[in-house]
């Protein structure tokens, strides 16, 4: 099955921008044409009314000369526009005049390849020149209904008519006109719309990008929330108000989830604690045994299932109780547990060692976190290095604490694995897959890590300490991780 394909924001404002643009270009040139067409095709201004009318009455007398006759529409022309004035002329060169004309210009021969055009003196005044087909032949008309102050400049407006495809009757071909007003449509749309689409695909990308940065920013802000930050939430004032229910509803779901994660807490603190008492009073009553073997395994069972109850306390401990921070060598305080664990580790048939380093190695650390660390790196060697050979506890001057044994380390493949809550290499192991996991968090608490290294002869677990975040640096609460 395929999977839905994401789209683009960007891409698809900018290809419905672009469709927008030339439907509204096309329906503006639709509506233009239409509006002209049913207003009038032939309107005409006054002189182009003049002209009309001067071309219709044309005449020429016994001696050839040009007249206009005094029709009704002539005398009223001529009471309607007092200042009307007009040229008439053939193609004999043959001039009849009316009226006073504002400027020598009006008065010379426009070329006769000209149908029409209107004709502007530098101040304003103006007439229009038309070459007309009359019942004398075809002459040369200009004509004005007002008059103008002299001038040195001269304008000419040419106007360009569009004749359509008419049947016999006049009536109009529509088969033949539509295409070709799509045409004139097209070429007129299509350069607008290319600028326009051109002028989107420069700038749409980059206004919705400014528009999304805050998005932006914010998905940066959901990626960098894990296991440790869950109780951070994104920011709704970079985001676009669209976005805003979306962030919330994130925001409300990460509100749930820590809760159900605290409650989670809550349940293993309170059933760890629940654990010890019964375990305790077990353990009383087995130490009360008559020595056996059967005794003796029981005894070990109960100081796993005290170890893995103290181990799950630790675990909703660290990170979540405030401690204090305060400076500590770190030579006293490995010392100190190393002397403690001694006894068990030598029981168990080990060789037992502390090397503190040269140097003070003193650091700002949350002193029970760092012992429950080592503590839990100390027993694993224990548990894991095959009950022979030596472990070392060693300390460093750069903040290093290294827990070293003789047996087979974790494999290469594991290292990754390891720490995983209740992640066990060996299933027959007493352990319960909580240590490392529980020495990463004391290391991330400290800005360190945790390293394997490899010595030739057996087999190392570093424990590096970095530097204390300030947020950390608490008044103790009296928790202590080490028993």
């Amino acid at each position: 099955m395929k999977s839905e394909r994401s789209r683009s924001l960007r891409w698809g404002l900018i290809k419905r921008l672009i469709i927008l643009q030339a439907f509204i270009l096309v329906l503006f040139f639709v509506l233009l044409v239409g509006w002209m067409w049913i207003i009038n095709p032939e309107l005409e201004d006054a002189n182009e009314e003049a002209v009309r009318v001067v071309a219709q009455q044309v005449t020429k007398d016994d001696d050839g000369q040009l007249q206009v006759a005094e029709t009704q529409e002539v005398i009223e022309l001529k009471q309607r526009y007092p200042e009307l004035w007009f040229t008439v002329r053939d193609d004999k060169g043959i001039l009849f005049q009316y009226g006073k004309i504002p400027t020598a210009a009006f008065k010379e021969s426009f070329p006769w390849t000209i149908d029409r055009a209107r004709v502007e003196a530098g101040n304003g005044a103006h007439a229009t020149v038309e070459n007309r087909e009359t019942s004398v032949g075809k002459l040369q008309i200009v004509a004005a209904t007002e008059q103008g102050f002299d001038n040195d400049g001269l304008n000419v407006w040419i106007n360009m008519r569009v004749e359509v495809a008419k049947g016999p009757h006049g009536e109009i071909q529509w088969v033949r006109v539509l295409p070709a007003l799509a045409f004139v449509i097209v070429i007129g749309v299509f350069p607008i719309l290319a600028l326009t689409g051109i002028a989107t695909l420069l700038v749409t990308p980059r206004a919705v990008g400014r528009s999304l940065s805050g998005l932006v920013e914010t998905a940066t802000q959901a990626q960098a929330i894990d296991f440790d930050t869950r109780s951070a939430r994104l920011e709704r004032s970079k985001v676009p108000t669209e976005i805003i229910p979306l962030v919330d509803a994130f925001n409300h779901a990460l509100s749930k989830l820590d809760e159900g994660y605290k409650r989670h807490n809550r349940f293993l603190a309170d059933a760890a604690h629940e654990l010890r008492t019964p375990i305790a009073i077990a353990r009383t009553r087995a130490d009360l045994l008559p020595e056996a073997e059967v005794s003796h395994q029981l005894r070990d069972d109960i100081d796993r299932l005290s170890r893995v109850a103290h181990q799950l306390l630790e675990m909703q401990a660290i990170g979540a109780v405030e401690l204090r921070a305060e400076k500590k060598d770190l030579n006293i305080v490995v010392e100190n547990i190393a002397a403690d664990l001694a006894p068990i580790a030598m029981d168990a048939g080990y060789d037992f060692d502390f090397e503190p380093s040269a140097e003070e190695a003193v650091f700002v650390i949350q002193t029970s976190t760092i012992e429950m660390a080592v503590v839990n790196l100390i027993r694993n060697a224990i548990d894991h290095a095959g009950g022979k050979g030596a472990i070392v506890v060693r300390v460093g001057a750069a903040g290093t604490i290294d827990v070293c044994d003789e047996g087979p380390g974790i494999p290469l493949a594991e290292r990754d694995r390891v720490f995983e809550p209740f992640r066990r290499i060996n299933a027959s192991s007493s352990g319960a897959g909580l240590g490392l996991n529980l020495v990463k968090k004391a290391a991330e608490i400290h800005g360190g890590r945790v390293l394997f290294l490899d010595t030739g002869q057996g087999f190392c677990v570093r424990l590096e300490i970095g530097s204390i975040p300030p947020s950390v640096v608490v008044a103790d609460k009296g928790w202590r991780g080490r028993r």
